[in-house]
């Protein structure tokens, strides 16, 4: 049986579109969508829908359908608006993000990238509606929450793409999205037991070994190659956003309407390096350190890691080495501070923590570490971002001192000598100073330990006294200054550097004698 079925309504003019359908006999239900164009704005109603079978037209109103409460069905019709379609240069992807429906989804990509990788996405708009597309707006979500991003995730420049608005229909613009994925580089536990079962040390290289260590697969266990080991520490992450495109134009645009077009983004997120370890070492400068970075390459590849002004580490597929970077020391200070108003409804563990993170970032833009797999011709950088804990943050700031030293005394004979330190604080008042003689072969005229009740900024304090030597030869002295303002257990401190030289000689014979 031939059929042809179209809807019923009243309201605004609406063109119903029939549907034909041939139906066997005794077929029982058959599920037949009807749908139709309104061709001006307003109210329309669906009274129900008209049959024709073999010239004879019946109508079937709602309110005489037994399974049906209401006898219509309103549906406001909005002025014309215009509609988008995109494309993109990644391929199409299965994935929904989570908690987000097939439905809410005009498409979906998905991309493999190592962690510190950017990956360009580029986006084709496209209007295939009837009206100007007038404006266009750009918004992402991260929807996926368990691991922690550094940097901006999802970034991208509008500007070009709005000045080809209005776009008219048929016309289309391109835009550029980068990913990219920063995530945690710090090695995780699982990872340290591994090396630590296998023989390396990751709290500390021993002095004997060379820098240089390969992991040794275990003899009770399978290699660390294989895919149970691997699994451990090598295991691939998820970062799920959704892009949202806002836009509207034409009639509907005056009365307030729009459309939205979204665009899910899957991203599963493979290990590049990992700081097993991170600490510091101090240099011929108060104003320069060396960073020490034990990294680990969770690759099956071999990889290059550099770093600004320091030579390229090649590492072997599951292998750890040593970086030495050599680094001007952080004026924290200068950091942003947040406002009162901030510190008055943020508890202090979320300040520490965003204090953290703001250093952290002025110490990676600094480093500029990054690496690359030659083989795959893949790179991206490596961030120190969550991994420098508070006492290496310690050590990389910058002392809120300079200091200076003057021998009174013409010639350093077998005698006293009268020593002023001068100590200058360019930062933040210092409430309690100690300044602290840690090495003298000889006798010092006075106390070892100086205190100073307060040094206000860019003020300079003096401290004096006196040495009286036993011995000829060369003698350091080793200053130590300290702040006990903050009532810490640990109270910061910074040594003087270089040690003060003083070379002691035989007093001469007296003339006459």
């Amino acid at each position: 049986m031939r059929c042809r079925l179209g809807l019923l309504t009243s309201g605004v003019e609406f063109e119903s579109l029939p549907a034909a359908l041939s139906l066997p006999a005794e077929s029982g239900l058959y599920p037949v969508t009807l749908v139709g164009v309104p061709r001006t704005a307003g109210n329309i109603t669906v009274n129900g829908y008209h049959t024709s079978v073999f010239g004879v037209t019946s109508d079937c109103l709602l309110d005489g359908l037994p399974g049906v409460k209401t006898s219509g069905c309103l549906v406001e019709v909005i002025p014309a608006l215009p509609r988008l379609q995109l494309q993109t240069s990644l391929p199409r992807s299965a994935y929904t993000p989570h908690p987000m429906s097939k439905e809410e989804l005009s498409s979906s990509v998905s991309v493999q990238l190592f962690n510190g990788e950017t990956q360009q996405l580029t986006i084709t708009l496209e209007n295939i509606g009837s009206e100007d597309i007038e404006t266009l707006e750009l918004t992402s979500k991260i929807v996926s929450t368990k691991e922690k991003v550094f940097g901006e995730f999802l970034s991208w420049e509008l500007d070009e793409a709005l000045s080809h608005l209005p776009l008219k229909p048929g016309q289309s613009v391109t835009l550029t999205v980068n990913i990219k994925v920063k995530l945690d580089f710090s090695g995780q536990e699982n990872l340290l037991q591994d090396l630590n079962d296998d023989g390396i040390s990751v709290t500390g290289l021993p002095i004997s070994s060379p820098l240089r260590q390969v992991l040794k697969p275990r003899a009770e266990t399978k290699p660390v190659g294989s895919e149970s080991s691997k699994a451990e520490y090598s295991h691939v992450k998820t970062l799920e956003a959704v892009l949202n495109f806002k836009y509207s134009g034409g009639a509907g645009k005056v009365e307030g309407y729009y459309r939205e077009l979204s665009l899910g983004v899957h991203v599963d997120v493979e290990p590049s390096v990992f700081f097993t370890r991170v600490s510091t070492l101090p240099a011929t400068s108060t104003r320069h350190c060396h960073l020490l970075l034990d990294i680990f390459n969770p690759t099956e590849h071999e990889l290059t890691v550099r770093a600004k002004n320091n030579q390229d580490l090649v590492l072997h597929a599951s292998e750890c080495q040593r970086m030495a970077i050599q680094v001007d020391k952080f004026d924290f200070e200068s950091l942003p501070q947040p406002d009162q108003e901030s510190v008055r409804f943020s508890n202090p563990k979320q300040l520490e923590e965003e204090r953290q993170h703001a250093q952290g970032c002025q110490i990676n833009s600094k480093l500029g570490i990054c690496w690359s797999i030659p083989s795959l011709r893949r790179c991206g950088e490596a961030s120190v971002e969550g991994v420098l804990n508070q006492l290496v943050l310690e050590h990389l700031q910058l002392a809120p001192l300079q200091w200076g030293e003057s021998l009174l005394c013409a010639c350093l004979h077998l005698s006293s000598c009268e020593i002023n330190g001068c100590a200058h604080t360019p930062h933040p008042q210092l409430n309690v100073c100690e300044l602290e003689l840690l090495e003298i072969y000889g006798y010092f005229g006075g106390s070892m330990t100086i205190s100073h009740p307060s040094v206000k900024p860019n003020e300079s304090t003096v401290c004096e006294g006196a040495l009286l030597f036993l011995y000829t030869g060369d003698f350091y002295l080793s200053i130590k200054f300290q702040d006990d303002s903050a009532g810490r257990e640990l109270p910061l401190a910074w040594f003087t550097l270089p040690s003060v030289h003083i070379r002691a000689l035989d007093t001469p014979p007296q003339a006459g004698a």
